[in-house]
């Protein structure tokens, strides 16, 4: 199975300045960098959260065993958050050790929603140097990416292109569920399940086609030489 990112993030208030006499300001504590990011990207905020990490920062999440250098690289990342409506729920105290900033969060989004989960539990380690962050940790409960996991264990066997009127197509795995179904190279799948693709987001589509192992999946499809479009089930193995 294609590995599945669950982005998580952290954060809270930016600190405002004072006065109209230009001073430069005090960094901020461990625990007000914390809860400053986790905010900062819950509201959308990227360029506030980019502000407040080091240029080296280093994001690492096991599972799945991802690990990401630098800033530009991370910035992918808020972006993909800010897409999927990814919000935090902080459930323990921020507890700071020196430099290091740890606590756990319910993390929920779009996309972990149309996997079949409201939110993932995740515990973060932050390291913060100089008011910056500089290393990020993610943990996710190891119950709760088992369970997202199976959730997404299935497929229909298809290669797909995305094209401007639904995804293409361009292979069906002999004897798979598609294949079985009676779906073909060629076919245009315009939505999935009643969810249009006009409406869907970057990536979306892929989500929706996957599921548990044994559900059904309906896709709309327009095929050359078919007036109509038409609907196909398939279940997922």
């Amino acid at each position: 199975m294609k590995k599945v990112l669950v982005i998580l993030l952290v954060a809270a208030t930016l600190l405002a300045g004072c006065s109209g006499v230009a001073e430069t300001p005090m960094p901020m504590n461990p625990e007000a960098v914390a809860k400053t990011f986790i905010e900062a990207s819950d509201s959308g905020d990227i360029e506030r959260c980019l502000s407040l990490l080091s240029d080296d920062v280093v994001f690492s999440q096991d599972p799945p065993g991802v690990k990401l250098e630098g800033k530009d690289q991370y910035e992918a990342v808020l972006r993909e958050a800010v897409k999927w409506h990814k919000k935090h729920s902080v459930t323990s105290s921020y507890k700071v050790d020196g430099n290091k900033v740890t606590f756990t969060t319910k993390v929920s989004g779009d996309d972990s929603r149309i996997m079949g989960m409201d939110y993932i539990n995740v515990s973060y380690e932050l390291q913060i140097r100089d008011g910056k962050i500089s290393s990020i940790i993610a943990t996710p409960d190891s119950a709760d990416w088992a369970n997202l996991v199976r959730l997404n264990s299935g497929g229909i066997g298809v290669s797909l292109t995305l094209t401007d009127k639904g995804a293409r197509v361009d292979k069906v795995a002999a004897s798979s569920p598609a294949d079985e179904a009676g779906v073909k190279p060629g076919d245009i799948i315009t939505a999935v399940d009643g969810v249009s693709y006009s409406q869907m987001r970057e990536g979306e589509i892929q989500l929706r086609i996957r599921g548990n192992l044994g559900s059904k999946v309906l896709l709309t499809i327009i095929r050359e030489g078919v007036a109509a479009p038409i609907d196909i089930e398939v279940t997922r193995a």
